[in-house]
This record gives structure tokens, sequence and C-alpha cells, in this order.
């Protein structure tokens, strides 16, 4: 069965608006920075070897000085998102996926399953014509399924 929005509070942090990101079931995610994959990761069997790829962090851009905040204007290609918060699945299996309104536009990312404290970052698949995204924007929907 599925946290109801109620218990899920405890669960996360970082929240910007509480009013726009809860649901009955869910918390939708926001966009805190992007990053591009500037070198190959090496992988080898043992992990002797291994080194990570380089990201380097892409600046948003205001479109106004007035602007409070900027937009990453995004080629398409595969990037790696950070989110405003940190969500826990302490007691239970948490999913993130891609909300409706990423992936309505070609552009997506994988699910991730996970237990405790999510670590990994989404891997952002962005389709060839592109994809501009403002700062804190929702992309993403974080539940968890009570373990019994």
């Amino acid at each position: 069965m599925l946290l109801p929005s109620g218990k899920l509070s405890d669960l996360v942090t970082g929240i910007i608006h509480e009013e726009t990101q809860f649901s009955e079931k869910a918390v939708d995610l926001t966009v805190s920075r992007i990053f591009e994959v500037t070198s190959p990761t090496e992988l080898d069997f043992g992990g002797s070897e291994e080194k990570p790829g380089e990201l380097v962090e892409i600046v948003p851009e205001k479109r106004s000085s007035d602007d409070d905040y900027g937009w990453w204007d995004l080629d398409g290609g595969q990037y790696v998102v950070e989110f405003n918060e940190t969500v826990n699945a302490e007691d239970g299996v948490g999913l993130v996926i891609p909300l409706e309104r990423l992936t309505g536009g070609g552009s997506y990312h994988q699910p991730l399953i996970f237990s405790g404290e999510l670590e990994d970052r989404p891997v952002l698949s962005v389709n060839d014509a592109g994809l501009r995204i403002k700062e804190n924007a929702r992309i993403s929907r974080f539940m968890v399924w009570e373990s019994r």
C-alpha cells in the first residue's frame, strides 16, 4: 500500500512549496542542479580501476534581469539531475518516476527504486529538439510502498 502524504512529509526535506508538491500519495520533486557528463566513466570487474565520468554543472541563465530564477536550455542528450529535496524510504520501498509534464515532451529519466535514503541522481534523457527547464521546476514524483 502506498503511504499517504501525511506520512510522506516525515520522509522528505527541502520542500519548496508544500501545497503544490504534495498530492494524496506522492510528492513532486524539483530540480536543483543539472550536470553534463564531460568524460567517459571507466568500469572494470573488481572496481580497482574504476573512474567516474566528470560532471560539470550547467549554470541556469536568467531571461531577464528582473527574473528570480534562471533556465537551463538543454540540447538533446543525457544529463545528471540533482533534486532540491532529500527523500528517504526508511520503512518501505521508494520509487521516483518522471512526471508526465517531462515525458509528454519526449524527455524522461529512468525510474529509481530504493530503500533508505535516495543516493542516486537520475539521468535525464532529453529529446533531440531540446528541453528548457526553469530552476525549481517539478519533474519527478516520489512515492513509498509500505513494508508490512
